[in-house]
């Protein structure tokens, strides 16, 4: 039997659901010469946007998923077969993942790079480069549910409330905004918060708030937002579980993303960079216990 673009997918997304929980089994520290960053005027994301960094963003998708119990936080994407909105999308892996569990829904998935999948996609999703700082060209009251994850390391300060802004002008009366932010490391040892300290201190060197996973129910009240659901969850990167091992993957693998701007700092060379990340490896599983916390805040407009 042949099979179409939906079942391709879904296929697709299991493996990619069963090799993300097994990327716990295997540290991958080494580093590579050059990375790949995107050249957008204005921005101040300031990761990587290689492939490199497009697994780690699907790793990481699937760990947050299994950490806050699912895509949407019990809302029902397909009410009313809703138009949902994802910015920032990055390789598109929620909004693919989303589609795939809300067939009926529509989603259409915004950045300011292109590194959509070309190749396999669900026919309810659509993607589209663009900036959100600018006014995006849709019409107002348009979505049902936007979408927005780990914008801590793409706004400043001053940004996020044009984001916020633009988001409640595009939701439809009732419609809904999802944020989910992580934290700082906290606790650890010497060696953890010496690593902490100095990637918050790169934050706040450029302009953005380390904290803004913490701030998200205050913004959003701010912009006119019913505040419908707020958590966050901590996550102790030393523990057995399969959940927090996939962090620790995540964490020492942000580290390595941002070698090139990272290293200097640190007082590192790209010959003993890779022992630091082998060495923040092993520290961030020994006691005291590190913990990494993870924000979600729904809004309803």
């Amino acid at each position: 039997m042949a099979l179409g673009v939906h079942d391709v997918y879904v296929i697709q997304v299991t493996i990619l659901s069963r090799a993300s929980a097994g990327l716990s089994k295997r540290v991958m520290i080494r580093t590579l010469p050059k990375r790949k960053f995107h050249h957008v005027q204005n921005s101040a994301y300031w990761l990587p946007n290689d492939d490199e960094e497009m697994d780690r963003l699907i790793g990481q998708h699937f760990a947050l998923k299994t950490l806050f119990g699912g895509i949407s936080n019990d809302l029902d994407l397909e009410r009313n077969e809703a138009l949902v909105l994802d910015l920032g999308c990055g390789p598109g892996t929620w909004i693919m993942d989303a589609a795939t569990e809300y067939p009926l829904s529509q989603f259409i998935g915004v950045d300011m790079c292109d590194v959509f999948p070309n190749n396999v996609r669900p026919p309810n999703v659509s993607f589209l480069v663009d900036n959100v700082l600018e006014k995006l060209n849709f019409p107002d009251n348009t979505f049902d549910f936007i979408n927005i994850r780990l914008f801590i390391i793409a706004m400043k300060k001053e940004e996020w409330p044009i984001v916020l802004k633009e988001a409640y002008r595009l939701l439809k009366p009732g419609g809904y905004l999802q944020c989910v932010e992580c934290g700082m490391l906290e606790q650890g040892n010497s060696f953890v918060q010496y690593a902490g300290q100095t990637f918050k201190e790169m934050i706040d060197d450029r302009g953005q708030d380390p904290f803004i996973g913490s701030k998200l129910s205050t913004l959003l009240e701010a912009m006119d937002f019913n505040i419908i659901h707020y958590e966050n969850k901590g996550v102790y990167l030393g523990n057995p579980d399969p959940l927090s091992k996939e962090f620790l993957w995540d964490a020492t693998n942000i580290f390595k993303a941002v070698e090139p701007i990272l290293r200097g700092v640190l007082g590192h060379t790209e010959e003993t960079y890779p022992h630091f990340l082998d060495i923040l490896y092993r520290e961030l599983q020994k006691q005291p216990e590190t913990l990494w916390r993870w924000f979600i805040c729904v809004g309803q407009k």
